[in-house]
Parts: structure tokens; C-alpha cells; sequence
């Protein structure tokens, strides 16, 4: 896992990443305090490039297709930051060393696994649950059960309207039918009949070409300005890799600092990535797992009241006296959800945006530097595994200057290195 943060004023931003990897799988694994995961586009360009989750591009590290692309972009310069963008996605497409057949397989592997691991999961989870009240399931009611989460999954996927990559299913069965076969025999021990199997076919089908994008892929920040751009500027895109020759990708956010506050994106802005939950604690002022937790009880409580009522005062409701009731329940919860974004907004965000909207260069560094800390301290001091930790990059990227190293690990002793 990795933190990544950008933290963006009208007089620039500053990047900060972490150097922690972990490699392994199957409860084995071991973390690196190596990575590098902040890149400075080149001396000729004031951009930036962050990437975290997965290490590699079809088997191909970050690292060297970062340094490959400096040669292919060279002093060529851009007006707006989106066509760095898209002319990194246009140099992957263009390479064949980024296109080895062999390894989509890989791609689809990893994407239906995940998938079709959440689903038995689930299974075994009810399973367990038939187990404890005293009853055993038959293999009849169990492939029944997992009949009904796999259709349920595929509908899911079905009803997407979004499609990434173009391709026929029977082309697509005929090349990957082995790797879904193969998925199946590692996750169900047991014989599926013909038509569930053609579900799974049809699931990792849908999986593959629509908006999943799995544990494998990777996040790319790239961030900085265009010629013509005065203000920071910076996009964030998640990349799955090539299947069929086609690459797979999805824009997530886009964040652009405004000339007034009344803009969308406003005059400062905070962004994490990856593990980000410090980060949106240090600006809401609640962890967003414990924000949902309890936001969920008050949910469930406010829609069921009328159960509570029934029970204590022995009162029998109506079934439009019951609707009538769940709707002021959610009325009310969504009534308590707005308040408290409102709260959040006056006393939390507000304030602290208006400082890192005067924040000079150097302080944004810091502050960027002093976020990543914070994540990497909460593993350090939970039983949770420290996949964040020092030493951190930490960057600076301004119009003027372009992109300025504040601190670096560098694995080049300079001393006997004097080229470097």
C-alpha cells in the first residue's frame, strides 16, 4: 500500500510520497522501505508524476516506463496538463514493449479472482452462519446459494453502461475460457453445472471490459501545468493494463486551482490517494470508517423505529402508518446527514483551506510531508501491517521553477558516483 498526497495554492504544490512496497502474497509478505513512487517528469517540464497500488504496467516497473517516456516526450511541451496525459497513454499504446499477449491473461486473472473470491467469501460466510444455528447445508443447496450470489454479480455488472474495452464475448471465451476454468478449480473444489459455469464465463466477460478495475491495477497521478496553464493543475487516472490489444483505463478526479474560491475546485485544495484515511480525518475531523459506522446505526435505527414502537408499546401500525413512518426516518437521516456536512464544511474545511491558501511554497511541502508522517505513524503504532513508511519524496512544483526536489532518497552514492 502506499500514502500519496498533493496540496495545491495559486503559488504552486508541493507532492509527498512514502517508499514502503510489499511484496508477497498468501499471509507471506515482507515490506520494503525502497520505492520510488514520486518522479519528476524531466528538467524541461514543471510536472510531476505519482504512482501507487500496483508497482508494475504489464510487468514492466513504473520506474522504467516513467524514465522511457522522458525520452519519448523530450522537450516536446504541452498547453494544458491533459495532453501529458494522454500523450503518456498514447506512448503506451504505441510501445509493443508495453503489449506482451502473453501477460493479458494476467489481466484477467487478476480481475475475475478478486471477484469471484468476494463471492465464495460470502458463501463460506453463510455457510459458517447455517453452521452455528445447527444445520448443515447439502452440496445442492450450497451450489444453489452460490448460483444466486453469482447471477446477482453478473446483473450488477450487466446494468453498467460504461464499456472500457470492445470485444465480442465468443472471441472473448474462445481466448481466456482456460484462465476462467482454472480461477474456478483453484476457488470451488466441486462439480458447477453447465449453465452456471457459463455464468462465470459471461461474469469475468463483463468484469474484464467494464468499470472494475482490480487490486493489480495502478494509480497515476500527474500533476503540474501546461504551457498556457498559470495555476496548478492535476489528474488522477487508474490503468488495469492490455486486453486484446486495447488499454484499459478510467479517469478518477480531476483537481484545477481557480483564479476566486466560488469555482469549483476554489483556490487551494488538499488530495490524498491510496491509503487516505488520516488525511480525510485531518481535514473533516472524524476517520471516515468511524464517520459511516455510525452513521449507519443511525440509519438503521431511524428506519426501524417503528419496530422498536411496535414491540415496547404493543401498538400494531398499518402498513401505510409502517411507509409512512420509514420515510420520516430517512427524512430525518438525511436531514442529520446534511448538518453534519455542514458543520464539517464551517468548521473544518473551511478554515483550514483558507491557510493553505496562503501557504507559502515551502510550508506546502512540509504540510505535505507532515500528512504522509501522520499515516505512516497510525500503522506504526496498530497491529495492521506498516505498508507506509519513510523515507518520504517530498516535491515542489511551481510555474516559475518547475519541479524542485525538497527531499529525496537516492540510492546513488555521489561521492563515487560523481556523473550522477
Amino acid at each position: 500500500m502506499t500514502a500519496e498526497v498533493a496540496i495545491m495554492n495559486k503559488l504552486g504544490m508541493s507532492l509527498a510520497a512514502d517508499s514502503a512496497i510489499t511484496s508477497g502474497r498468501d499471509g507471506v509478505q515482507k515490506v520494503y522501505n525502497s520505492a520510488n513512487k514520486l518522479f519528476s517528469l524531466s528538467s524541461d517540464h514543471p510536472v510531476g508524476i505519482m504512482v501507487y497500488g500496483a508497482a508494475s504496467f504489464m510487468e514492466v516497473p513504473w520506474d522504467v516506463i516513467i524514465k522511457s517516456y522522458r525520452d519519448y516526450v523530450g522537450d516536446r511541451k504541452f498547453s494544458d496538463l491533459t495532453l501529458y496525459l494522454e500523450d503518456l497513454l498514447n506512448f503506451l499504446r504505441q510501445d509493443d514493449r508495453f503489449k506482451n499477449t502473453a501477460l493479458e491473461e494476467i489481466i484477467v486473472y487478476r480481475s475475475f479472482s478478486d471477484i469471484l473470491k468476494r463471492i465464495v467469501r460470502e458463501v463460506e460466510d453463510d455457510m459458517e452462519n447455517e453452521k452455528n444455528s445447527g444445520s448443515e447445508m447439502t452440496n445442492d443447496e450450497v451450489t444453489e446459494m452460490l448460483s444466486g450470489y453469482i447471477g446477482r454479480t453478473l446483473a450488477v455488472y450487466r446494468e453498467k453502461e460504461e464499456v472500457f474495452l470492445t470485444v465480442e464475448y465468443s472471441r472473448f471465451k474462445e481466448e481466456f475460457g482456460a484462465v476462467v476454468k482454472e480461477i474456478k478449480e483453484e476457488l470451488i473444489s466441486f462439480e458447477l453445472p453447465d449453465e452456471l459455469m457459463e455464468n462465470l464465463h459471461e461474469l469475468a466477460y463483463e468484469v474484464t471490459r467494464k468499470d472494475y478495475f482490480s487490486l493489480g491495477s495502478t494509480g497515476i497521478v500527474i500533476a503540474g501545468y501546461g504551457e498556457k496553464e498559470i495555476f496548478p493543475h492535476l489528474l488522477n487516472y487508474r490503468l488495469e493494463g492490455f486486453v486484446f490489444g486495447q488499454l484499459k483505463y478510467k479517469k478518477l478526479k480531476e483537481k484545477k486551482i481557480s483564479y476566486t474560491s466560488d469555482c469549483k475546485d476554489g483556490t487551494a485544495a488538499i488530495t490524498a490517494f491510496a491509503q487516505r484515511e488520516m488525511v480525510d480525518s485531518f481535514i473533516g475531523g472524524i476517520e471516515p470508517n468511524m464517520e459511516d459506522t455510525i452513521f449507519n446505526i443511525i440509519k438503521k435505527v431511524l428506519t426501524g423505529y417503528h419496530v422498536q414502537v411496535q414491540k415496547y408499546l404493543n401498538i400494531k401500525f398499518t402498513d401505510e402508518q409502517v411507509k409512512g413512518m420509514e420515510n420520516m426516518g430517512n427524512d430525518l437521516y438525511r436531514s442529520i446527514e446534511d448538518a453534519v456536512e455542514e458543520y464539517q464544511e464551517k468548521n473544518y474545511i473551511e478554515p483550514l483551506m483558507g491557510i493553505v491558501r496562503s501557504l507559502p511554497k515551502e510550508d506546502l511541502a512540509e504540510m505535505a510531508e507532515a500528512l504522509v508522517n501522520l499515516t505512516s505513524f497510525k500503522r506504526r503504532v496498530t497491529r495492521a501491517t506498516e505498508s507506509v513508511g519513510p523515507p518520504i519524496d517530498v516535491a515542489v512544483i511551481t510555474k516559475g521553477d518547475g519541479f524542485v526536489w525538497m527531499k529525496r532518497k537516492n540510492y546513488v552514492d555521489p561521492v563515487i558516483n560523481a556523473r550522477f
